[in-house]
């Protein structure tokens, strides 16, 4: 209570501060007494300076200092932090193998099992729930046999309605008859059905009638952990450990927001009393919930403005935009650039113009144009004297970038070089060499290149490519080598615009949402792998016409535990069908030089047909390629279905994809195929599978220093994102380096919240 009133007379000063300077005695006498028995040194310090006849300010100001220290460190109880990570294990019940269980689960503590909220509510006997209640006297038990000949146990129960009955399929000697005695009332909780003619529960649960029209928590736990001795760890820590939990949520917020503080939030959630907020506990739309949802989001979005004002803090180099450049520039391209391809180009040159370091990020789909817009700006850094950087997450796309620069590049006389693991020490040894004395324009390479040794003499300008793999810690290389460039991200992974302010809500942002005019839309159809004779035959047309297919599968070998095409496999099939001089495997575990081979084959034509993993997602760019058969397309998220769909098209040519489903095919996958046929608009496609596989899953590996999510999920929460987002915005707007006292809490928050990512946010 006392730390509650403390947190409220803390937030009371911050709000009238004027009030405080001019009359601080009320609120010092406060201070004193709330901390009296919590902390001594505290309150005495808020009562020596309420007895000075006009204490400075900054004796004011040391008062706030150390009553923020002392919410924010929780010290109200100095054995807290102690006391809130002890161990699960210590619970009695929970043995070696169970505390182990939970710990794979992310239960470790008590502060974890006080913050592992359940997934769903059950109301004891109210109607319309999934279970029910039976009550009666018991007349028989015993051990019977089905009908089947199948031996149960079946005790008979006589009530006001007649008589039900309960059966046990697994039994044993003491269960359940030692829990049984004729002639006693129970009070059985379970599925309720129908034996002959009869209600009757199948192991039902015995439950006291005490019991009857409560709510009952029901949690998700791994199955080697009872839910009983579950149940007797969440009421030890509710009722030993809760008082000690900090609450870190901003007083203001849970005011105007009508949120509960933390301790009454944790027991409505694990203990609810109130029938009619069912609803709302299931749905997780209660106000207990979403205070927890409110605060995990408004930390992640205060994170994210404090990154972006560190990168605006950055200075960098201010390019002139000249308009003859542009014209150059533009004698050098095959094609007009479209009016979505311009605006984006006017949002970078906008930033490249000031003497800050640029840090935006551009999302296109598939084909929409990316990597021009991105050479175009290299070049106008190029053209100021400075060199530029392209950085691939692998080697085939750093080396298709590559030869995309070389082709822009040609009939000029700037220059370009490639350094990836692949490229023999002798070339890179004096690439290394011209790059570091200036003579190399534009480097390209995979991210190792700005973690090795390589020295640029005027690094201006960086393009980090597919930054949702990594991009934060390239970022961090860069201004630890000393350099500043512009960086310019790009990805070609369509992201929702309600993830948006979650992955990137640190960078601002630029879309290519046009595509490029004369392209036409990639026929997508679907058939059964009983169909294989029809879809060869179709390919065969393609390949009569002189064009070229792609055949993907998921896995490389066959594996016993997934029912998969394999690569190696379905290779030897193809190319057994449209022969083995114009079928190539291309995979993951081939070495660099395997790979270019390979793809330099399939491009000059000596090889007509690729069987390939999904190495070839991104950025391989075949313009002749006009058939993509995606093998057990089921086992694909729809982003990376789209990704593979974007290899073929390229051309003028009509193309097609073909997915091919086995009959194991889940629900979610005809979902995700049917969406395939239906929708060409990667970022329409994307928030389905957002929908379908949750924020969780979307990127498939999280992205490098994101607080984790463990209440909130972006489809469901987005109001509060947006919420959350304004409010982080109107915090730093009043307190930019949160040094107010009042936010000592926040700070200290902040910190534990982004411990993995707090080198990036510059702050205390």
């Amino acid at each position: 209570m006392e730390l509650g009133n403390l947190r409220k007379l803390l937030n009371s000063i911050g709000k009238n501060r004027s009030d405080f300077i001019k009359s601080p005695t009320s609120y010092l006498l406060s201070v004193s007494e709330y901390t009296a028995k919590l902390s001594p040194t505290l309150s005495a310090l808020a009562a020596r300076t309420a007895e000075k006849e006009k204490p400075s300010l900054a004796e004011l100001d040391a008062v706030v200092h150390e009553l923020a220290m002392f919410i924010a460190s929780a010290s109200a109880n100095t054995k807290t932090a102690a006391l809130l990570q002890a161990s699960v294990a210590t619970v009695k019940g929970i043995g070696g193998k169970t505390a182990e269980a939970l710990e794979k689960a992310g239960i470790t503590t008590m502060e974890d099992v006080l913050l592992h909220f359940p997934f769903r509510y059950e109301a004891i006997g109210y109607e319309g729930g999934e279970k029910g209640v039976l009550t009666g006297v018991l007349e028989t038990h015993g051990p019977t046999f089905t009908r089947g000949k199948k031996r149960i146990y079946k005790a008979v129960f006589r009530s006001d309605a007649g008589f039900f009955s309960a059966l046990w399929f697994n039994f044993s000697k003491s269960y359940p008859a030692s829990g049984l005695s004729i002639g006693t009332k129970y009070h059985l909780y379970g599925n309720i059905g129908r034996m002959d003619g009869s209600y009757s529960m199948v192991h039902p649960e015995m439950i006291s009638e005490s019991d009857i029209g409560k709510i009952r928590a029901v949690y998700s736990l791994p199955t080697a952990v009872n839910h009983k001795t579950y149940a007797s760890a969440v009421f030890r820590a509710v009722h030993d450990y809760l008082e000690y939990m900090p609450d870190t949520l901003p007083l203001r917020l849970a005011d105007k927001y009508s949120y509960p503080d933390i301790r009454s939030a944790v027991k409505t959630l694990h203990y609810p009393d109130d029938i009619s907020q069912l609803g709302k506990l299931q749905t997780r739309s209660h106000p207990a919930y979403e205070r927890f949802v409110m605060e995990e989001l408004f930390y992640l979005q205060l994170g994210l403005l404090l990154k972006k004002k560190t990168y605006q803090e950055v200075s960098g180099i201010a390019f002139d935009v000249k308009p003859e450049f542009l014209e150059e520039i533009a004698s050098m391209m095959p094609f007009k650039l479209t009016s979505a391809q311009k605006r984006v180009l006017a949002d970078i040159f906008n930033d490249m113009k000031r003497p800050k370091q640029m840090n935006r990020l551009v999302q296109g789909d598939v084909g929409s144009g990316k990597t021009i817009v991105c050479f175009t700006a290299a070049m106008v850094a190029v053209k100021n004297g400075c060199q530029a950087a392209i950085i691939a997450p692998t080697e085939v796309l750093a080396e298709q970038h590559f030869r995309s620069l070389l082709n822009f590049l040609d009939g000029t006389k700037y220059t370009a070089a490639l350094l990836t693991g692949s490229t023999a020490d002798k070339d890179k040894k004096a690439s290394k060499e011209l790059i570091r004395e200036g003579q190399i324009n534009f480097v390209v390479g995979t991210h190792a290149l700005i973690q090795e040794d390589t020295e640029f003499a005027a690094l201006g300008f960086v393009v980090i490519d597919e930054q949702h793999r990594f991009g934060v810690l390239q970022r961090k290389t860069l201004v630890e080598k000393g350099y500043t460039p512009d960086i310019l991200l790009m990805t070609a992974t369509p992201i929702p615009r309600t993830l948006s302010l979650t992955f990137y809500g640190d960078l601002d942002i630029s879309v290519i949402d046009a595509m490029p005019p004369g392209r036409k839309p990639v026929i997508t159809k679907a058939f059964p792998e009983s169909s294989r004779q029809r879809i060869f035959d179709s390919v065969k047309k393609e390949l009569e016409k002189g064009h070229k297919a792609y055949f993907i599968y998921p896995l490389i070998d066959v594996s016993d535990k997934l029912a998969l095409k394999a690569a190696t496999e379905g290779y030897e099939e193809i190319a057994s069908h449209f022969g083995r001089d114009i079928t190539g495997l291309l995979h993951g575990r081939m070495k660099a030089e395997e790979k270019r081979e390979m793809m330099s084959a399939f491009k000059s034509g000596r090889l007509k047909v690729l069987v390939s993993t999904t190495v070839i997602e991104v950025g391989v760019d075949v313009a002749d390629a006009t058939v993509m058969v995606i093998e057990n397309a089921e086992r694909f998220g729809l982003s990376q279905l789209h990704q593979l769909r974007g290899r073929v098209g390229r051309g003028a040519e009509q193309s097609y994809c073909v997915l091919v489903y086995s009959k194991q095919i889940s629900e979610d996958g005809k979902s995700r195929i049917k969406a395939m046929e239906q929708h060409a608009d990667g970022f329409k496609l994307s928030e389905i599978d957002l929908e379908l596989r949750g924020p969780g899953d979307f990127f498939g590996t999280r992205q490098s220093g994101l607080p984790q999510f463990r209440f909130s999920n972006i489809v469901k929460d987005v109001k509060i994102l947006h919420r959350a987002r304004a409010e982080a915005e109107e915090l730093l707007e009043d307190d930019p380096e949160l040094a107010k006292p009042v936010n000592k809490t926040v700070l200290e928050a902040l910190k534990t919240r982004w411990k993995e990512g707090i080198d990036f946010l510059n702050i205390g």
